[in-house]
């Protein structure tokens, strides 16, 4: 008896995009970083309108200097990834090392098959967003550090939501823009686009499903930190996160 799996196919954007109409909790309940990818292209209109929705988000000031680099050549992905994937050689080495338990180590080997095959996933989508006199992310006070990255993340978050909804798998990822010369270099951005992240998008080899999460009365403080009148109050009745 044969155990070769079945070749994946791909459902069809029509279908995909009718995953829209996921509720937003529910969306939001079972959301994951799914980093195991078909290697399978993603259908052009799929990817565009998971990106629509990514725009959607708010930003300081209403600037909306935001730019998305979406790589598809394999050339140009081995190029941007290339410096990543000899780093977490090095990185990798020392947490196998420090890993002491067998959830980390999975954790681990997931990461290290991303790091392998990046280059073959079927999407990166590099993050950027445009330095100016009002955001600066590097050298002046934190108030602008935090509204340069402020002005991102909150788009990102609605790509992830929007890849949970339609079935893409897709992960939030910093270390392979590190090095944000080469990045720059490598994708041919201009000076005030800087690199923020990047997204690897595919179909999910993983599922999504629900996550697990400390209660909330563990982690919310009120007032000042320490100070948990939650933790007196039932998890049934504050309707707290499930497994």
């Amino acid at each position: 008896m044969s155990t070769t799996p079945a070749p994946f196919t791909p459902p069809d954007a029509a279908e995909a995009l009718a995953g829209l109409s996921m509720p937003l909790a529910e969306a939001m309940r079972s959301q994951r970083a799914i980093r195991r990818l078909h290697f399978a292209a993603v259908d052009e209109e799929l990817l565009r309108e998971v990106l629509a929705l990514a725009l959607k988000a708010p930003t300081s000031s209403n600037s909306q200097d935001w730019a998305f680099v979406v790589v598809n050549d394999p050339e140009q992905k081995r190029r941007l990834v290339r410096s990543y994937q000899r780093m977490f050689t090095l990185f990798g080495w020392f947490a196998r090392h420090a890993a002491t338990d067998e959830p980390t180590r999975r954790q681990l080997r997931v990461s290290e098959w991303q790091r392998e095959h990046f280059h073959e996933l079927p999407t990166l989508v590099v993050a950027c967003y445009r330095r100016n006199l009002r955001h600066r992310p590097v050298g002046w006070p934190q108030i602008s550090v935090s509204s340069f990255y402020g002005s991102v993340y909150p788009a990102v978050q609605n790509l992830l939501l929007a890849c949970r909804a339609v079935g893409l798998g897709a992960s939030l990822q910093t270390l392979p823009v590190w090095l944000v010369r080469r990045t720059r270099r490598v994708l041919e951005l201009p000076p005030e686009m800087v690199p923020v992240c990047i997204i690897p998008i595919g179909w999910a080899r993983g599922h999504y499903g629900p996550t697990q999460r400390p209660p909330i009365e563990d982690v919310v403080h009120v007032d000042r930190f320490g100070h948990q009148p939650l933790r007196s109050v039932q998890p049934d009745k504050l309707g707290g996160d499930g497994p």
